[in-house]
């Protein structure tokens, strides 16, 4: 009988630890590394509107949110989330049911059409600019996360860095699905597309 329990037990921690690199979905492998999926997702204006795809059930109307655009020369603008979107937000090639959807408005600047941006939640009080380059404090310790996007040959992977881009590794990955038009960025290196993407 103690033999048995003790296997029940052991599968029981086997299938539990098989989920926890879903669930966090940061590429750091420090067991103190910050989920940013509930706070960055990826924003898109298709034209007739704006919206964010991002893993956070819990956003409301008026919730402030940053939108940095990758491509070099970067930029960064307000916006704030107007509410649940009926339709998903185009980012990805088939339904991601994961994600929720927002609907956005711009607040100050201008966000181009059909370019993948970065939804950062909060305002941009932490956000500055430096050679071209958007820096963030997003820990809010004195430490500036930076952000790129690089072409594949599925799309437009966008990343977020705990410092300079390419040193380490991302803190969050984001993917946005256009093989016919990928010319964004730059061309994707290993690190950028290994893992998985948040959404």
């Amino acid at each position: 009988m103690l033999r048995a329990s003790l296997y029940i037990a052991a599968i029981l921690l086997v299938s539990c630890g098989g989920n926890k690199t879903e669930q966090t979905q940061s590429s750091s492998l420090s067991p103190n590394a910050v989920n940013y999926a509930p706070r960055i997702g990826v924003a898109v204006n298709t034209g007739q509107r704006t919206c964010v795809a991002i893993h956070n059930t819990t956003l409301t109307p008026d919730s402030s949110i940053t939108i940095v655009m990758p491509a070099i020369p970067q930029s960064f603008t307000q916006a704030q989330i107007t509410g649940r979107s009926p339709d998903p937000c185009p980012v990805t090639k088939e339904l991601d049911t994961t994600v929720s959807n927002y609907e956005v408005r711009i607040t100050q600047g201008t966000l181009p059409k059909l370019i993948p941006a970065i939804a950062v939640v909060g305002s941009p009080a932490s956000f500055s600019m430096d050679n071209n380059m958007v820096k963030a404090d997003l820990e809010q310790n004195g430490k500036a996360a930076m952000f790129r996007a690089c072409s594949g040959s599925d799309g437009i992977h966008l990343t977020v860095w705990p410092g300079t881009p390419l040193s380490g590794a991302p803190v969050w990955r984001g993917f946005y699905y256009e093989p016919s038009n990928p010319g964004v960025g730059p061309a994707c290196t290993a690190a950028e597309m290994a893992g998985p993407a948040s959404p």
